[in-house]
């Protein structure tokens, strides 16, 4: 009986240590499942945060692409006008008459400065596009070159002014329809920006 109490003792002992064993092992196991749903976890957080962040800079990347375009449109626009109302100076002056040698020098000296602010101006809107917003703007630059070069040539000449009205209201048309066109492409091209940010 002593023996078979020892047996059971023995028994009894390599059956606890096989149950916690056991129990080390499968804890072990659903300690290791644990890590790993919590690592899974934590990058499917940080791929959420990456995407995230990347939304983040795409919008902040449309925002400063539409600043960028809407500065140089702004600056043609602005370019273009000097140069229109530099014609409509010219214009009137030679409407009253031929204007004085100094006077009319003076404004055609004035004319060919602007000329250059409007061709960096118009390379800048064709380097930001779009290609249509391009087309408008050389559409715009070309109508406003030609008004102000017919000016430019009236002042040189100092001859009578015989039909000038009329020519120069035609032109001062295509430069209305011009810019409007301009402007549509223009407010085109930055609500695509817009909806795409």
């Amino acid at each position: 009986m002593v023996d078979s109490t020892v047996w059971v003792a023995a028994v009894s002992a390599g059956g606890a240590l096989a149950g916690s064993g056991l129990t080390g092992f499968l804890a072990s196991r659903v300690e290791r499942r644990k890590t790993e749903a919590a690592e899974r976890q934590a990058e499917r957080q940080q791929a959420a945060t990456d995407r995230i962040q990347v939304r983040e800079l795409q919008v902040e990347h449309q925002r400063w692409r539409r600043d960028r375009r809407q500065a140089a449109y702004a600056s043609f626009l602005l370019a273009v006008d000097d140069l229109r109302h530099l014609a409509e100076s010219g214009s009137s002056a030679l409407a009253q008459g031929i204007p004085d040698h100094e006077h009319a020098e003076e404004l055609r000296s004035s004319i060919e400065a602007r000329f250059k602010d409007a061709r960096t101006a118009l390379a800048t809107v064709r380097l930001e596009g779009p290609r249509a917003l391009g087309e408008a703007a050389d559409q715009l630059h070309g109508t406003v070159t030609i008004c102000a070069r017919f000016i430019q040539a009236r002042l040189a000449d100092s001859s009578p002014q015989e039909g000038l009205i009329d020519v120069y209201l035609d032109l001062t048309q295509a430069i209305q329809d011009s810019e409007g066109r301009f402007l549509g492409e223009a407010e085109k091209a930055l609500s695509e920006l817009m909806e795409a940010s």
